[in-house]
C-alpha cells in the first residue's frame, strides 16, 4: 500500500514536497485504513523521478521520507513523480522501492504501483515485489506503435488484485492507471489541472488547488 503523485509536465520540488510528506505520514486525509489522522503512514522507502536538464534521473531511499534529509536537495527539481511505501510484499529494502527503472526499447522507463497482485499472469516475472513484476509484465506487453491500447490490454488481464493504481513514463510519455476493486477512498486517484499543469495524486493536496476530481474508475490516460 502506498501514497504517490505525478506531475507529468513537472512542477517545483518546494512546491510538492510538503504535501506528498503530509500524504506520507497519513496527515492528510481520511480514508477506511486512516480514521484518525496520523494513524495509517507509509514509512518503508520512497523515491522519486525528477528532470536533469534534459533527461530524467531518479533516486530511491528505504528510510521514510519524512526522515530522509536528502529530500530537500529536490525542492529546487523539477518533479514528475513521488511515491511513499508501506510494505505488503517483500522486505523494506531499496531494491523494493519504487519508482522501478528499467530500460527497454532503447528508452527508460520509470514506474511506481500502489496495491497487492496476485494474478498469476504476473507470477512468471522477476521480482521481489509483485509491484516489480507488475512493471515487467506491462513492459513486456508494450506496443511502442500503440502504447495506450497495449497497456489497456496488459491491464485486461490481471484479474486477481487489490489495485492495479500505476504511473508508467519514460520522460516523454506518462501514463497513469486507475483500476482497483477494494477499498474506494483509499485507492481513487485524483486529477487537479491548474497553473501547474495536471496533477494526478492518491489524495487531493489543498496547497496545490481546490479543484481535485476523481478519476474514473477503470480510467487508462496518457500525457
Amino acid at each position: 500500500m502506498c501514497r504517490m503523485i505525478a506531475a507529468p509536465v513537472g512542477i517545483s520540488g518546494e512546491r510538492i514536497i510538503e504535501p506528498f510528506l503530509r500524504m506520507a505520514r497519513g496527515e492528510n486525509a481520511l480514508h477506511e485504513h486512516n480514521s484518525t489522522l496520523g494513524e495509517f503512514d507509509h514509512p518503508d522507502g520512497w523515491g522519486v523521478v525528477y528532470k536533469e536538464e534534459d533527461s530524467c534521473e531518479h533516486y530511491r531511499s528505504a528510510r521514510a521520507c519524512w526522515d530522509d534529509r536528502e529530500i530537500e536537495a529536490l525542492k529546487d527539481r523539477t518533479i514528475l513523480l513521488m511515491h511513499a511505501r508501506r510494505a505488503s510484499r517483500g522486505t523494506v529494502n531499496v531494491g523494493n522501492v519504487h519508482p522501478f527503472n528499467i530500460k527497454r526499447n532503447g528508452r527508460s522507463w520509470y514506474f511506481c504501483h500502489n496495491g497487492t497482485i496476485d494474478d498469476p499472469a504476473i507470477a512468471k516475472y522477476r521480482g521481489e515485489t509483485d509491484s516489480e513484476r507488475y512493471f515487467r509484465f506491462l513492459l513486456d506487453h508494450l506496443d511502442m506503435n500503440d502504447r495506450l491500447a497495449s497497456i489497456e490490454t496488459a491491464v485486461n488481464q490481471l484479474r486477481n488484485h487489490t489495485s492495479l493504481n500505476a504511473f508508467l513514463t519514460d520522460g516523454d510519455h506518462f501514463y497513469v492507471i486507475n483500476r482497483f476493486s477494494t477499498s474506494p477512498r483509499y485507492y481513487t486517484l485524483y486529477l487537479q489541472n491548474g497553473d501547474d499543469g495536471p496533477i494526478i495524486s492518491s489524495e487531493p493536496l489543498a496547497d496545490l488547488g481546490k479543484d481535485w476530481q476523481p478519476l474514473e474508475h477503470g480510467s487508462i490516460i496518457s500525457y
